[in-house]
């Protein structure tokens, strides 16, 4: 394989995930995270970089490699990775419930660790406080303030831009974030002890990638406004799965579903790097959790129905742990979930496991780097790919790259303009 060399080729092959980590182990004086002019999360070089600056960086980079992992203390799913506890649940807290975007098991976990003082806080991603419509990381210590933080929000964050100065701050927190957030926590544990001793609990939610803003933009223009006016913005939530809505200062309020809004502007607004994920099931995670969707004809609708109920799987005993102390403490109810019920829910994350090593094949040829997915099983699952599905994979792959298609902005490029579409 061939391994991208730099951050200046890690964005701008598509590689990035726009996770912030870099700007926090170089600083805000050498690269600074900011929108893109794709709409994406991206690191803006502000002075040359040294060759010991882009090896540190390259160390942990989720975009180059996912070599760090959580213990495997179970045989792996050939999809699904290691589940020592598979269920499904809900919080019991009728409001984290309901505003959550699912069954709010991940919130109510991360309630208990603050309320049983297990964590000094909890890092996570909430709404901006500047502005409605973009994502910021939030270092939340109580009950309220994580229940703030509820919810999905489909867009650029980058979650690890302040990792190292919470270490050096030397509290103990849990870190709830995107399975390629994680995996950068996992590869940061291999150069830095303090991650495994200060973050002994890393939460994910199933991803189905991570779109621009510019699919927000259009989404409020969709609606008929200006996006200066919008006072509030949920993609989700407030009901299962929650409508897309929005409210303007004027008090004008608009809604549309879920398949209205995942199924039109956002899927095509994904960025590269989410196209050839191996890990949209949160394998190096303690606990990830995700929809579980009523099933209506052995297809998953998106249907509202009413209360929200999770999927979540425990990886490694600390999470088993957790779940468990946190049943027991009354924050969230479990029932029975079998892995055949995951795999037909799911199966969406079987395509796509099924198909990147096709889709990497496709950057080889190219001569395009792509990441090392270590243990992530990518040739054992491309292998029981249909011949079918592993030619659509690599020809398109290798189309979108020959046409310069997977490529994006140097990271030295100007501001995005909020609202602008993007191609």
């Amino acid at each position: 394989m061939r391994a991208a060399a730099s951050i200046e080729e890690i964005v701008e092959r598509g590689l990035c995930t726009g996770c912030g980590a870099c700007e926090s182990l170089l600083g805000g004086e050498a690269l600074r995270m900011g929108l893109s002019p794709e709409g994406f999360m991206r690191p803006r070089r502000q002075r040359p970089l040294r060759g010991d600056e882009q090896q540190a960086v390259m160390q942990v980079c989720a975009g180059r490699s996912q070599q760090g992992a959580a213990p495997v203390e179970a045989r792996p799913h050939r999809i699904f990775g290691p589940m020592l506890h598979l269920a499904k649940g809900h919080a019991t807290d009728a409001d984290i419930r309901f505003r959550s975007a699912t069954g709010g098991v991940l919130t109510a976990l991360a309630v208990y660790l603050v309320e049983s003082g297990e964590v000094d806080g909890v890092l996570q991603v909430g709404v901006s406080a500047d502005n409605p419509l973009l994502n910021e990381a939030r270092f939340n210590t109580t009950r309220e303030q994580i229940v703030a933080s509820s919810g999905s929000r489909y867009g650029p964050s980058a979650p690890l831009k302040d990792i190292v100065a919470l270490l050096d701050g030397g509290r103990r927190f849990a870190f709830i974030g995107k399975p390629c957030d994680v995996a950068t926590l996992r590869n940061l544990a291999l150069v830095d002890p303090r991650v495994d001793l200060q973050i002994p609990y890393m939460l994910a939610m199933v991803c189905g990638g991570n779109p621009s803003i510019a699919a927000t933009y259009n989404i409020v223009r969709r609606f008929g406004e200006d996006h200066h006016d919008v006072e509030e913005f949920r993609y989700r939530g407030h009901g299962w799965p929650g409508p897309t809505y929005l409210r303007t200062k004027q008090g004008r309020e608009h809604s549309q579903t879920y398949d209205e809004t995942w199924f039109s502007n956002l899927t095509y607004e994904l960025m590269f790097r989410c196209k050839i994920c191996a890990d949209g099931v949160g394998e190096h995670a303690d606990v990830v959790a995700g929809d579980c969707w009523v099933m209506e004809d052995g297809k998953p609708s998106h249907r509202e129905a009413g209360d929200g109920w999770n999927m979540h799987i425990a990886r490694t005993e600390r999470g088993r742990q957790l779940i468990e102390d946190a049943v027991v403490a009354g924050y969230i109810r479990e029932e029975a979930f079998s892995v055949a019920e995951l795999e037909a829910m799911h199966d969406d994350h079987g395509t796509k496991k099924r198909s990147v090593l096709w889709r990497l094949a496709g950057l080889a040829l190219a001569g395009q780097p792509y990441p090392d997915y270590g243990t992530l099983r990518v040739a054992q699952a491309g292998l029981t790919a249909s011949w079918r599905e592993r030619w659509a994979a690599f020809r398109g792959t290798l189309a979108r790259s020959l046409k310069r298609r997977n490529r994006e902005s140097p990271i030295i490029s100007g501001t995005f303009v909020p609202g602008t579409k993007t191609s």
